[in-house]
């Protein structure tokens, strides 16, 4: 038989239950996002694990993320302008396709100092202002940042007097971040989206190419026969957020976002260093022979690498001098101190 009094007594005890439920879902925001990389990118792969999941499961209540996808959701030269005009409210990319817009992303290819060190010395905040006033957005993080980058070939290389790669009527594929190392060694280079590298190597539309230390998940050992060393730079991949959206967040929302970015930072150094000793035994067992420069040669190499990199920023930004002396230590190794500084501040 129905009960009235029975109905009353347990609307009154799920109201409240429900109310709370609300309260959670109200407080609760969910962010979309996207990468300019592939999303089988080790770099993409880093942000999806360690910076997406990582808010989805600890968030809860506070803050969530929808990944949209990668270079299918919009071009990866693209991006930096659709994040800005809301199409997406986060976005993982590397600075080399919007470098026109904010030159200074140059400053991080050539640092070899680390987010911490930034956020210590000005040097953030002054990132931070840039990319406000230059494309519009909040810069939120430096993912990935100890990644580095090397010279791979699809053909033997030729060499100068000096030792150094001989690029002469050589086509390499380049974006922003090593077009002017590569045009300063003779180099043709050649603007062509990450995913078409293996297809134009193929064809021979390119001899060449320069990509970070991990290869395998993009497919582009396939078509690679050397890999040259010593390696260069290190990635210059931040995560922004539009303005707006990052604006309408509540401070705790803000707080939350701002301290996982912060161990982003170092959590996807350490993925993605476990990523490049998997690919490391990858390419040797597909025959991928490295190839070492001589000390002398290398020293050179790198210092063309570093110089043509401050030259850009030099004539293509006036905060060029106040970067370098915050992001650059000169004579200071790179690769070399990598991971331990990744384990130094994980603790």
């Amino acid at each position: 038989m129905f009960n009235r009094n029975s109905l009353k007594a347990g609307l009154l005890v799920a109201a409240p239950v429900l109310f709370f439920t609300s309260a959670l879902q109200a407080q609760e925001r969910t962010l979309t996002s996207v990468t300019a990389l592939q999303t089988t990118n080790v770099n993409a792969k880093a942000f999806i694990e360690t910076f997406v999941k990582v808010v989805n499961e600890t968030g809860k209540g506070i803050l969530q993320i929808k990944y949209l996808g990668g270079q299918e959701i919009v071009p990866p030269s693209k991006a930096a302008a659709a994040v800005k005009r809301g199409q997406f409210d986060l976005l993982s990319s590397p600075t080399a396709y919007y470098i026109g817009t904010v030159p200074e992303g140059y400053g991080l290819t050539a640092a070899n100092q680390g987010p911490r060190v930034l956020r210590k010395n000005g040097a953030w905040k002054m990132l931070e202002d840039i990319w406000a006033a230059k494309a519009g957005v909040k810069l939120i993080s430096w993912g990935n940042n100890m990644t580095s980058y090397h010279m791979y070939m699809a053909k033997p290389l030729k060499y100068t007097s000096e030792g150094l790669p001989d690029l002469e009527g050589v086509k390499m594929r380049a974006t922003g971040t090593y077009r002017p190392l590569f045009r300063a060694l003779g180099a043709t280079t050649i603007n062509i989206k990450g995913s078409e590298v293996v297809t134009a190597v193929q064809r021979g539309t390119v001899d060449g190419f320069g990509w970070t230390d991990q290869i395998v998940g993009v497919s582009m050992h396939t078509v690679t026969k050397y890999r040259i060393f010593p390696n260069f730079y290190q990635s210059n991949t931040v995560e922004t957020m539009n303005m707006d959206t990052y604006n309408s967040l509540t401070q705790k929302q803000k707080d939350f976002l701002h301290k996982t970015a912060v161990e982003f930072e170092t959590a996807s150094v350490l993925f993605t260093e476990g990523e490049r000793e998997k690919e490391d035994k990858i390419l040797k067992e597909v025959g991928v022979e490295d190839v070492y420069l001589k000390p002398a040669a290398a020293a050179k190499y790198l210092a063309i690498a570093h110089g043509e990199i401050w030259k850009e920023l030099d004539k293509r930004s006036k905060h060029s001098a106040s970067l370098k002396k915050l992001l650059y230590i000169e004579g200071k190794a790179n690769r070399q101190v990598k991971l331990e500084r990744a384990l130094d501040e994980k603790r």
